[in-house]
Parts: C-alpha cells; structure tokens; sequence
C-alpha cells in the first residue's frame, strides 16, 4: 500500500538565508547542509522528514549560494514545486539534478531538459567537450532588441535573440570569492581532471572578502581553509587575486573592487558567484550571479546557459529631492514593485534621475536588481560612465542601448520629486514605508556598510550629518569603508577624523556583519538601521534581532538621535 509523500508547506519568498544561514555555509558537504536546511523556520534538522516542497512565488530568492539546493538535496526532497523560483536558484537546482515543479507552468525548454536529461550540467557539458551534444544557434528573426537581449546576442554569437529562448553565452569575465572558490575548485578538479585549466586565467578574477572576518565573532576553522584553497587555486591557474592586504582586511568588497581596478566596462558579459554581480550593469554591461557548479563549468567551459529574460523598463524622472540618495529610490521601487517583481527579468532603468546621478549611485541601483529578483540591473552607458572607466581601464569596448521600439514586458514610470526618505522593514527588503510613516523605532546598532552602503558617496552622506555630531548614548554605529582607495580617499577628505569624533567604531573593509560574518552584527533582540541590502531573518546577526535598511545618511542621523529618523533636530 502507498502513501502519500510528505510535503512542507511554505509561503512566498522564501530566500536563501532561510534555506541555508551564511554561518553555516563555511563547509560546503552535503551532509553537513542537510541538518541546518530552513533551521530558523521549521528547526535544525526536521527537514529530513520531508519528501517535497511546495511553496509560493520566488522560492530560492537572495543569494546565489548553491548550498542552498545542495542542502534540499541531501535532506532527501524529490521535488520542490513553486508558483516560481528566483532565477539563480532554479539554474542551479537544474545544474545540479534537483527536480523543480513550476506549478501550472509546464517544462518546454529543450536545453534545461537536455541538462536535466543528462543528470546535470557537468554531465552535458562533458558530452559538450566530447562532441556528443551540440548547442544550436538561434533561430530568431531581425527583430527590435532590448539593451540586454542585444547583450546576450553578442554573448551568444547570434544576430538576434528573444526572451524567453536559452542561449549558451560567452564570459568575458569571470568573478569569484573567499566564500566560493575552494568548493567551485573542487568540483572543477574532479569533473575536468586534476591537471585541468582555466579556459582563460586573464578572465578570472578571485576576490578576499567574505569571510575573513569570521574570527572576530566566532571561531570557525573552516574559514581559513576556503581562504587557502582560493589562494592555492590562483598560484595554480595564474588568475587574477585580490588577497588580502593585511589580516581580516580587504583589499575591497568584490563588487566596488573590481570597477575601481578596471576589470569592468560596457558591451561584457560577466558572471560571479554572488547575486549582487548585478552591480556592474551599471556600466552597461550583463552582469549576474551564478552557483557553485555553473563556475566549475565557466572555469573549464567559458560559457554559460542563460534563459534570455524578459525587461521591465524603469523611467524616473523629476528632480529628486536634498539629501536623499539611490538608496531610497530603490528602497521605493521595492515597495512598489515587490521581491518578486522582477523575477528572472531585467531591469533597465533610464531617465532624468538616472542622467543625474554619479556612478557609485547608479552602482547601488543596479545591486539591490536582485532584491526585485531581477537577474541584473542596466543603465545605458553615457559620459559619466565613460569618465569613471576613462582612467581604470585603457581597453577599447562597445555600447550597447535599447532600440526605441525594443518590447518590454511591463514599463514603470515615476516621478520622485515629493520622495521622502524610505525605510525597509524586517523581514523582507520590500516591506518598505515612508520614514514618516514608521512610528517611534529605538535602535542599539547601526551599520554603513557593504557593496551597498560602503562606497565614498556613502560615507561622506554619513559624514555630512555626523560632523560636530556624536552617536547616541547605547547605539553603536559602525562604518566600513568598501575599499581601500575608498579608505585613503575618505581619509584625504576628513571623513574619517569626523567618524572618530563622533563615537563611530571604524572597521576593516570586507563584508563582515552584511553577512553575519564579522563585527557589527545583531545580538539577540537587538533592533538596528543598516545600510546593507538585505534584512532577512539572521542575515547580519541573530535570527531574534530586527533589522531595518535606510540610506546612509538616515542611519547616521537615526545613530545621532538613538531612533530612526532622518530629523537631525528636535
């Protein structure tokens, strides 16, 4: 006699750090990962008495960590069915054989059912490697293309390409980190052999960043070993690393470093395994997270398969009012549109707002992409573009700009000049209010920080309202300068003598608490305002503690004042 499976019943954007916390993610086996799958909702271990999952939108949503279906795997479910899945999380379920259900959406694609078929991508691209399975060009018609579908035609050698077709895309540049390397290393060694290389070491760029802080809030072995394993892996292959420059210091977070050191520019297709690789459409260029498995098969393959999105088109105008900041421009699109508005699609973002802010702005836009589920966030180059690369990067590139009569799926149009500061509530990034709105919230913590929160725009929002100031009796404010030319360049500036006047604790650069991995996190019960991109359950500290997300400068005042607000007078 049969019996039914057991099935967990969950709800809409259920996101990565639900699946698998950062702090476990340090070891990458899968029978270490089983036990701690969706510990924070269902309890340490109880996965395991589940068959199938069933859940709502946007299922998979936040990081790019492939732990997270790794985990689902080993705990022994067969199937995960969902109205829809963040597009990171359903590449690397397919790449990695864990079957996904589309509830009331059947399966068409035949290069996902080619992988699927082949028990995975590392068995398709094996029979790829040996002449057993050819990839097929497009056959799309000359057609009006949007900028990121005229991206990924380049990509894909193909004239034309049109959402919703799967197309095996070129990298031009290739971007792990810390976090990442040492398993992508072991799955590359193993499936490619031994003696196995790079398909192009100049492409491939390995950043120390994540977890090198971890010893300053718990002691984790394994944090060294991945950091070992990454440097082993670039003496190897003759890659790009950007180590360290002194223990527990970044030489910078990935995505502001590898902008300031030249490695991005328009008209490239670049791939790392983190979701916030969006960022770097900001200079017009394709830019998404990928898995654990999809870089082993960049490393040994050099390309990758992406399903061509859909574009939502984003039109701000207006003029945008004093002291507010791009991180309240997203912050509103957010509550507007929602963590599942731009699941597996592009966003492109274009008018008067867009022409007037600098580059570290448009980069901040383009980074929280994800946050909407968007699998990357465009801006059409323009002079500001070309001024910031001018002096990083001598290589010649291509533009690329939507066609006027390019298709989108849905296009937005806002006026911001009435916007007023906006704050994102716990738990979610897209549960957003007016700072008005918010009521009397009293903070312990405050964070400026990150690959959102931390470039040179950032601190000096912060320094402008913190200069003569000090920090609130109770509250700790932390700052993290991204860089370190961000650093020197803060220092040259009198922003650091500010921040040390005023209270602030000033940190290493790396992404630290951002990640519950280094100081500045949340204890338990604690209540703080970060300038981070995410504020999921335990994503910058105890899963107990509530975390608000604001710009910059809100953080700084709310630090002043020991409440949210963005009132630095009584």
């Amino acid at each position: 006699m049969s019996t039914e499976p057991k099935v967990l019943i969950l709800g809409d954007d259920i996101n990565t750090d639900d699946i698998t916390p950062a702090n476990r993610c340090t070891n990458a086996e899968p029978d270490h990962l089983k036990h701690y799958a969706f510990e924070h909702l269902i309890g340490e271990g109880n996965l395991l008495g589940y068959e199938v999952i069933e859940a709502g939108r946007n299922f998979g949503c936040g990081s790019s960590r492939e732990h997270a279906p790794i985990a689902i795997k080993a705990a022994g479910i067969k199937k995960v069915r969902a109205r829809s899945f963040a597009e990171i999380f359903y590449r690397n379920s397919i790449n990695i054989g864990l079957s996904l259900e589309i509830i009331e959406q059947p399966h068409t694609d035949s290069i996902v059912e080619a992988i699927v078929n082949s028990g995975g991508l590392t068995s398709f691209n094996q029979k790829r490697q040996n002449c057993h399975v050819s990839v097929s060009r497009s056959l799309t018609s000359a057609r009006p293309m949007t900028m990121s579908e005229k991206l990924l035609a380049r990509a894909s050698g193909n004239s034309y390409v049109q959402a919703g077709e799967t197309v095996f895309a070129k990298v031009d540049l290739a971007m792990s980190h810390d976090a990442v390397v040492g398993p992508v290393a072991r799955v590359f060694y193993k499936h490619f052999g031994e003696e196995a290389r790079l398909w192009e070491s100049n492409r491939v760029v390995l950043v120390a960043d994540h977890f090198i802080q971890t010893d300053d809030v718990r002691v984790d072995p394994k944090t060294k070993m991945l950091y070992q394993e990454m440097v082993q892996f670039a003496k190897k292959q003759g890659c790009h690393l950007l180590d360290v420059v002194s223990p527990g210091e970044a030489a910078g977070i990935c995505h502001v470093l590898l902008p300031e050191k030249g490695f991005i520019h328009p008209g490239i297709l670049v791939a790392g395994t983190d979701s916030h690789t969006c960022t770097y459409g900001a200079f017009g260029c394709f830019s998404t997270g990928v898995g654990t498995t999809d870089m082993a098969n960049i490393f040994a393959m050099g390309d990758m398969w992406i399903r061509v999105p859909q574009t939502l088109l984003l039109v701000l105008e207006g003029t945008l009012p004093n002291y507010l900041s791009a991180k309240d421009i997203m912050l509103f699109i957010l509550g507007k549109i929602g963590c599942d508005g731009a699941t597996s699609k592009v966003i492109e973002f274009r008018g008067s707002i867009i022409d007037q802010l600098p580059m570290e702005e448009r980069m901040t836009l383009a980074n929280m992409a994800i946050e909407c589920g968007a699998m990357c966030g465009l801006i059409a180059p323009d002079e500001i573009t070309r001024e910031y690369i001018k002096n990083r990067n001598q290589a010649s590139f291509e533009e690329f700009t939507s066609d006027p009569n390019a298709y989108y799926e849905k296009i937005y149009q806002f006026d911001l000049s009435g916007l007023e500061p906006q704050v994102a509530c716990p738990p979610k990034p897209d549960q957003v209010v007016g700072i008005n709105e918010l009521g009397e919230v009293p903070i312990t913590r405050a964070f400026i920080g990150s690959c959102t929160g931390g470039k040179l725009f950032d601190l000096a929002q912060a320094a402008e309202v913190l200069k003569d100031r000090h920090v609130a009796s109770g509250v700790d404010l932390f700052v993290v300068p991204a860089s370190q030319e961000v650093r020197q360049n803060a220092e040259q500036l009198g922003y650091l003598k500010i921040f040390e006047e005023a209270g602030v604790q000033l940190l290493k650069s790396g992404c630290g608490a951002c990640i519950n991995a280094g100081l500045g996190g949340l204890g338990k019960e604690e209540i703080g305002i970060y300038a981070t991109n995410r504020n999921f359950k335990g994503r910058s500290g105890d899963p107990s503690a509530k975390n608000y997300l604001a710009s910059p400068r809100v953080v700084a005042i709310s630090a002043i004042r020991g409440h949210i607000t963005n009132q630095l007078e009584v």
